[in-house]
């Protein structure tokens, strides 16, 4: 680089870096460009929410926190820095503090769709379910073909068991998605709410075509196959369950229930040890699995 470049110039570039590195998924490297860039401009703000956007990704929601409160010391008014601080503050557990960035967000910006609806994911968290159908609505009406805001706001309706209303968005999800796995997921546990076991069955189907890793699935067919004493059927889903998340204690659980329905006693006795186990780990904070991939 050319040294007759100028203090903005020179940061600008590796700011410009860091971008590149995180579009390619190289998280060190963007992270290092952004370092540079704020280590020549101390208040250049976007590389600050820039490096919190990597640090989040990474899981890193304390650090990415501290980046965002430079973000918006150096601009009161960057509305995108409030909405992923108040994101890394949900994901850390801290709803009311997240409630307080959106707040801001939607302030500076009154139509930040993202905003509405991640407030009302805070709003929901908290059991402030009026409050969070109404961001629901807000960032609907600002985008009508929202898929997250229908089915986020389909959630609140389904925990206040106004499920009929719930399914309604749903299905407004999947006509605008018809490969959105998680609305039939959800679509069916509403019908499974209303006992209309059959279209639940379904909608699992459905969401297991579409997405055949997400083992809540499984478990949400299983159940109701249990309960109607196909009890075989239940295990090979539980079994698919376990298969995907082998430290699912609720699948074990569950499994050996319907051994046990089935006389299968070694088997139920088994599955049943399996959750103790699986239980001492979580209280421990053992892992009792393979981490998640990203």
């Amino acid at each position: 680089m050319s040294t007759s470049q100028s203090k903005p110039e020179r940061a600008g570039f590796y700011y410009n870096l860091g971008i590149a590195y995180y579009a390619l998924g190289q998280f060190e490297s963007a992270i290092e460009g952004y370092d540079e860039a704020v280590r020549i401009n101390p208040e250049y703000s976007e590389a600050y929410h820039n490096r919190g956007n990597v640090y989040h990704d990474l899981g890193q929601n304390v650090r990415a926190i501290k980046d965002y409160d430079q973000a918006v010391q150096h601009n009161p008014e960057y509305s995108a820095a409030y909405n992923n601080r108040g994101i890394a503050y949900y994901d850390l557990g801290e709803h009311w503090r997240a409630v307080n960035d959106y707040d801001e967000a939607i302030r500076i910006n009154p139509e930040y769709v993202v905003a509405h609806n991640n407030r009302g994911n805070a709003y929901l968290a908290v059991g402030e379910h009026a409050h969070a159908i109404e961001d629901y609505n807000n960032a609907i009406a600002l985008d009508p073909e929202n898929v997250a805001a229908y089915s986020n706001r389909g959630t609140a309706y389904r925990a206040l068991g106004e499920n009929e209303r719930a399914i309604e968005d749903y299905d407004e999800v999947i006509r605008i998605d018809p490969e959105y796995a998680a609305a039939f997921n959800n679509r069916g546990n509403a019908y499974n709410d209303l006992e209309q076991h059959a279209r639940a069955i379904e909608d699992y189907d459905e969401a297991i075509r579409l997405d055949p890793s997400d083992s809540d699935v499984y478990i949400n067919r299983g159940n109701i196959l249990s309960g109607m004493s196909e009890f075989e059927r239940a295990i090979e889903d539980y079994s698919e369950a376990i298969r995907i998340n082998p430290a699912y204690p609720e699948a074990y659980h569950n499994r050996g229930i319907a051994f046990h329905r089935l006389g299968q006693y070694e088997e139920s006795e088994r599955d049943l040890a399996k959750v103790g186990e699986l239980r001492a780990q979580a209280d421990e904070g053992t892992p009792g699995g393979d981490a998640p991939g990203k």
